[in-house]
């Protein structure tokens, strides 16, 4: 049933009452959706809150935007399914990584290739074996932007989990042995949606104060100056993306 949602369906769930399909989702991972989306959307212009649907409408270099928060696999599926249904066909998942490998900084930015689907939802768009990836040409035009702003990056796969609290030390070393750079809980399913709806999707998240493959967790308070840099750094990033998307739409 829901599955066979026509466009002008999802744009009524989205709450387009006239305005334009925007150009490109900016989907942010966190914990705290509310603040977090209502943080993102202050970088924003024209910023508008979507009372039909969770988030915001916005503008920002002659783009129409939609950005929206979400906490694991299924609140990211939801949106990014809601917004390529309705049209958008460029997908940016921000937000935060655990560093699943020595030497990584705070505030180090991943563009993953793909993102390991253990989600618990891509399972639902894509069939067994099928890469949860991103777009080359939108993750080469973001590591661009980012190099611009001398932002260290790293483009290695991450790794998606469903349940966060669950990891142990030993899931913890498997990853890291297996290369993955990080471990998030959205991406997976946002590259899963976007790429079974025919959606260009790429990824810039942030390394947050937790090194998990140290041990060095989100139990440790967070210093006052790593808060603060870490807010400079999703503003530097989303307009990265932001630039990248609107080159990217000029050509």
């Amino acid at each position: 049933m829901y599955r066979e949602l026509k466009p002008e369906d999802h744009q009524r769930i989205a709450g387009l009452r006239g305005e334009p399909v925007p150009d490109v989702l900016l989907l942010v991972g966190m914990f705290a959706v509310h603040e977090g989306a209502e943080r993102f959307a202050a970088y924003l212009e024209e910023t508008k809150y979507n009372t039909r649907f969770p988030g915001y409408l916005a503008k920002h270099r002659g783009l129409n935007i939609a950005l929206s928060a979400a906490f694991g696999g299924p609140m990211a599926a939801m949106q990014a399914h809601t917004w390529c249904g309705a049209g958008v066909p460029i997908v940016v998942q921000l937000g935060w990584f655990g560093a699943l490998q020595r030497g990584m900084k705070l505030g180090d930015v991943i563009v993953p290739r793909h993102a390991e689907r253990q989600d618990g939802v891509s399972d639902w768009y894509l069939p067994k074996g099928i890469l949860a990836d991103s777009t080359p040409e939108l993750d080469d035009a973001i590591c661009g932007q980012l190099e611009a702003r001398n932002i260290p990056v790293g483009r290695h796969a991450i790794y998606s989990t469903p349940a966060l609290l669950a990891e142990s030390r030993e899931v913890i070393a498997d990853w890291s042995r297996h290369g993955y750079q990080g471990v998030d809980m959205e991406t997976a399913a946002t590259f899963a949606v976007a790429k079974s709806l025919g959606a260009k999707r790429a990824a810039a998240l942030i390394r947050l104060d937790d090194l998990v493959a140290e041990e060095h967790s989100i139990a440790e308070p967070m210093a006052r100056d790593a808060r603060s840099f870490l807010r400079e750094r999703e503003c530097e990033v989303l307009y990265a993306a932001i630039d990248a998307v609107a080159a990217s739409m000029e050509r």
